[in-house]
Order: C-alpha cells, then structure tokens, then sequence
C-alpha cells in the first residue's frame, strides 16, 4: 500500500496500532479530543495490506521525515546495510561479508529480531511455552524488555521463570537459533493479526485507553458515541470485560453482585477461571454460596451460548455501574497504596 495515499486519520491509526499499548496511549493523550474518534474508527477499517512489514516501514519514514528537517548519522538498517556492500563488494561477495555480520549479531543477541516486536505480542507468544523455554528467552533478551515481558505474567509464574534465570546452565548456539526462529515466527504471526484483525483493533483502542487519564478517556468516548455509537461501544466492552471481575476488590464485587440473581451467577459461573469463581464466590453470604451450588447442580450440561449470555447480563450490570460513577475499575498502570 502507497502510504501516501492515506488519510491524516489513518496514517495516525497506522502509526499508534505499531505500537506498545502504554506508548500509543500516551500518544493518543496528547491528540486533539476532536480528531480522536476519526483516528479510532481508522483503525478499525485500517487496509488488511497495511500488515505487511514494508507498508509500516514506509510510514515510519514518513513520520521520521516529518519530524526531522536534517538527518544526522544513525545505524544502518539491515537492508540499507546489505544494499551498500552488495555495491561495494559485489553481490557475492556483499552477500557473504552480510551473511557474517548478520550471524555474529545473532550469536550475541540471538533473539535481536523479536525483541523488536511489541512486549504483549512476545507475552503472549511465551504464554504458550514452558517456563525454562520462557526462562532461556528472557536471560537473551535485553534487561529492558526483559523486564517488561515478566510485568505482562502473573506472579507466580514470573516468580519460577525468574528463579530458572537465575539458574540457567549454558545453551548451544544451535538451540537458542532455533528457538529464536520459531519465536520470531509466532509473534510475526500475532503482530500481523493486531493489524488485521477487527476485534483485536477493538481490544487494541479498549487497551490503549486503559492507560490514558480518566478524564481524557472520558471526552473520546463521548466523542466516539457521536461518530459511530456501536463502536463505543463495543470499546467500551473490552476495557472491562468478564475475567477483570478476578481483581475486583471486596466493596466493589459485593456492590455488583446486590444486582445478580442466583440463577445468572450459578450459569454464569460454570466453566469459569477459577480467580474470577473464586472473588465471586468470597463475597457471597454462605447461605448464598449454597444456592447458586444447588443452582449450578440442577442446571446441570448447559449450552455455551446461555452461560455466555448469563455473563454478558452481569457485565451489563458493571458498566452501568461505572456509567453511573458508582463502581471505578482500576486504571492500566496505575500504581495501587495502601
């Protein structure tokens, strides 16, 4: 795609879908409240084409060119790099004199390609393998995104990948490319479905505001719900949704639960991740606990559809809290005192 040809609207939807969620939002709380509902209704009819590597690297030049009236003298990129032995040295020879630095590099930074990448896409790609493999990534990271890769896991997780570094015996070179190959591969994979995917640009914007200011997330949902209502929506749905309720404090889940019938928690419970049955469950009286024990029993094998629609009636219950002012989920990066 000629990123040209783009709108001002969507080369900033572009640009801030490229992007760490905590970065982008900080981005985005510096736009014009005006402009903002064009910007997240680009991204979610954002060209499919604009996943493809070359399209974004065109619209960072852009960007850069806009930014910078004079360029100073910066690392080259790899292609530039090869480009300019391949005339130097001729294309054999350039080839092989790339081949060697390029190998060199990796055999220092193994992992140099994925860390490239966002730290929620490597998260999520480590969420699938075992803690020694997570524990081998890591240490050949850079402290940095190290650092933040293990902020995305859960403690007790990070707590036994950490310990595993902190153990860790030598690894073939072999090995490590390896595991560096597929990686690379698996958050490519995810990196292109953020662009691409509708409901993960939804989930995307939802995240992004997460870690703006309330006031500010505020004023672009407003904004929004005059533009295009069903998208607000639907924001709105992902930036608190069903296995948030797991880290819901006792006064606010009591607060939420006044509204909910035995019968909805006693479907809405079934199947469920165990840290959300269990904070719903602690702040239930015992006599209740009981019956929704007993609703659940004579309920018995129930569709997944009515267990989904007996929780999107309880999520109905929480926004409308929050609408209300009257329930204040806790803000994405927001530091938590006692």
């Amino acid at each position: 795609m000629n990123t040209q040809d783009l709108r001002g609207d969507q080369r900033v939807a572009a640009f801030l879908l490229s992007l760490d969620k905590d970065k982008a939002a900080e981005l985005m709380s510096c736009l014009d409240p005006e402009a903002v509902p064009a910007v997240a209704k680009a991204m979610l009819e954002l060209d499919p084409t604009f996943s493809q590597p070359e399209s974004v690297d065109r619209l960072y030049g852009e960007v850069a060119r806009d930014l910078y009236t004079r360029r100073g003298v910066d690392c080259a990129p790899v292609d530039a790099l090869n480009e300019l032995l391949n005339k130097a040295l001729g294309a054999q020879l350039g080839a092989e004199v790339s081949q060697e630095i390029e190998g060199r590099r990796l055999a220092e930074r193994p992992f140099a390609r994925v860390e490239t990448a966002s730290a929620a896409s490597i998260a999520t790609a480590l969420s699938e393998e075992t803690p020694p493999i997570v524990a081998v990534t890591l240490a050949h990271m850079t402290p940095a995104v190290a650092a933040e890769v293990l902020g995305r896991m859960d403690e007790t997780r990070g707590l036994e990948i950490v310990q595993r570094m902190a153990n860790l015996e030598p690894i073939q070179p072999g090995t490590l490319a390896s595991l560096a190959t597929h990686l690379e591969e698996r958050v490519g994979s995810l990196e292109e479905t953020h662009l691409t995917d509708g409901p993960a640009r939804v989930q995307s914007i939802a995240e992004m505001l997460n870690f703006t200011r309330q006031d500010i997330e505020r004023s672009i949902l407003e904004h929004l719900e005059k533009e295009d209502e069903e998208m607000a929506a639907q924001i709105r749905e992902n930036m608190f949704t069903w296995a948030d309720l797991g880290d819901v404090d006792k006064r606010s889940m009591q607060k939420i639960l006044a509204s909910v019938d035995t019968h909805t928690l006693a479907l809405a419970l079934k199947a469920c991740a165990s840290e959300v049955e269990v904070n719903v469950l602690s702040n239930l009286s015992s006599r209740v606990q009981e019956m929704v024990a007993e609703e659940r029993e004579l309920a018995g094998l129930v569709p997944m559809s009515e267990v989904l629609g007996a929780r999107a009636e309880i999520m109905r219950a929480v926004h409308a809290l929050i609408d209300a002012g009257e329930f204040k989920p806790s803000r994405g990066g927001e530091e938590l005192v006692a």
